[in-house]
């Protein structure tokens, strides 16, 4: 077992007030926002003995700092703090690398495996792994055979699970136009199934449901019988009774907490398996009237909201960045990263002339190995209510910021060393959450990171 890995709830309690110490103590540096970086000189908040040593090391080695799990090979010599962090980092994060020895345990003479080209068309490379693992690792709970997906898009992950893997799908989505899509793919997929594979004649086609659950007042009677109802199941048959796992692949922000609180509040509701996204979206305390005040998204666990822990939005949003690829565009292709101090040096400009429209979106998807920054600032204001004038673009400390490029990047990775710990933080609260309310539930790693960032499974059974 990866030692990274806790085999308690003690254990994970424990981590949590280790990690929390870290947050503390390095809170400016993880709540800091990158375009701020020379109007408030974010480079001198480091410690002295990280300037020092930053200031000397190329960019280029600068992928060791994002990778902790295997040191063997560095050559660095890093401040003893970095070091100290590091080795603190081994036994604190959940790891983020999906065991090798892990293969795919499902039948391969199955629907899907056997018919995978008409399952992956029109779909993206990412979509299509995430798809697969996510099928696969559901195929292998013996629970039930009913998945009822929430927030189910296009029905993408749906046909997967009914038509590739047998499963009896059911699925709730609050955007019409997607349910028409999706009835409408299912449609186009079945009939190319149904000359290909002529024993799925009694195949359970999934169900489309146009609804908005309200997930903020669950009631779990009327979410089973709606359930029941779109199923066509007998409420009295008692020799199968109705069972079904809630999954969700990539909810967002809240979604993930609500459904994990609708998996506890549903008798019928055996497991819930959860791959989840966009952190920074999630509800604290400080964000919700008080009348609400236990139905935020985070921390969800009793533990954590007794020791009031807090993550700021820069640190959650943080968590969900892509680590590994940034790694390797640090190592090849990393003057493209200079769009980080082109945003920092307009958002200097704009400070300046116009603070009502401090942290404003900017344009996104720019090249800075392409364009200027004179083209930059042109395309990167679009829509907003601002010119940059030219004898800003042009002025001597404009130029002195775009000097200093690799200091604004060498500061994004340094913050970006955290950002594993950060979405540990937050998992391991759900998992703490999960354990609080006597389920028993743990933590894989699904997903190649390299494809999908976003790769843990949360899986709770009760």
């Amino acid at each position: 077992m990866d030692e990274s890995i806790p085999r308690s709830q003690a254990e994970l309690r424990q981590k949590i007030i280790e990690s929390r110490k870290i947050v503390d103590l390095y809170r400016p540096v993880i709540d800091a926002y990158i375009v701020d970086f020379f109007h408030l000189n974010l480079w001198n908040s480091l410690p002295p003995s990280w300037i020092r040593c930053f200031s000397k090391i190329p960019i280029q080695h600068l992928p060791d700092l994002l990778s902790f799990e295997n040191r063997n090979s560095e050559s660095n010599v890093w401040p003893l703090t970095v070091l100290a962090l590091r080795s603190l980092f081994q036994q604190l994060v959940h790891t983020r690398n999906k065991p090798t020895s892990q293969q795919h345990r499902t039948n391969r003479n199955c629907v899907f495996f056997k018919q995978s080209g008409l399952f992956k068309k029109s779909v993206k490379l990412k979509k299509r792994h995430e798809i697969e693992r996510f099928a696969d690792d559901c195929s292998r709970e013996s629970t039930c055979r009913t998945l009822v997906d929430i927030g189910s898009g296009q029905g993408n992950l749906a046909r997967t699970l009914a038509y590739g893997f047998g499963f009896r799908v059911c699925c709730l989505e609050q955007n019409v136009s997607f349910v028409q899509v999706a009835r409408k793919k299912d449609t186009e997929l079945w009939l190319r199934l149904a000359k290909l594979e002529p024993n799925l004649k009694d195949i359970i086609h999934p169900v489309h449901l146009h609804e908005k659950v309200n997930l903020d007042h669950i009631d779990p009677i009327g979410f089973v019988q709606l359930l029941r109802d779109a199923l066509n199941v007998e409420k009295d048959q008692q020799a199968n009774p109705f069972q079904f796992g809630l999954i969700g692949l990539h909810p967002c922000g809240d979604l993930a907490p609500s459904l994990l609180r609708l998996f506890l509040a549903c008798q019928e509701c055996r497991f819930v398996k959860l791959v989840c996204c966009c952190y920074m979206k999630l509800s604290c305390k400080e964000s919700i009237s008080k009348t609400d005040a236990k139905q935020y998204g985070f921390p969800l666990s009793d533990f954590c909201r007794r020791t009031d822990l807090t993550l700021s939005y820069e640190a959650r949003e943080m968590a969900c960045h892509a680590i590994e690829q940034y790694r390797d565009r640090l190592r090849t292709n990393y003057h493209e990263l200079k769009i980080h101090a082109y945003r920092a040096a307009i958002e200097s400009i704009i400070v300046r002339l116009r603070p009502d429209l401090k942290h404003s979106g900017l344009k996104g998807g720019i090249n800075a190995t392409e364009i200027s920054f004179a083209e930059y600032c042109q395309r990167a204001v679009a829509g907003l209510d601002i010119t940059v004038p030219q004898e800003e673009i042009h002025a001597q400390e404009t130029q002195l910021h775009l000097n200093r490029w690799e200091e604004v990047v060498k500061f994004y990775t340094i913050r970006l060393m955290f950002a594993p710990l950060i979405e540990t933080i937050i998992l391991y609260d759900r998992w703490i959450f999960l354990l609080e309310k006597d389920t028993n539930a743990r933590i894989d790693v699904l997903f190649d990171p390299y494809i999908s960032p976003r790769n843990h499974v949360i899986t709770a059974y009760k």
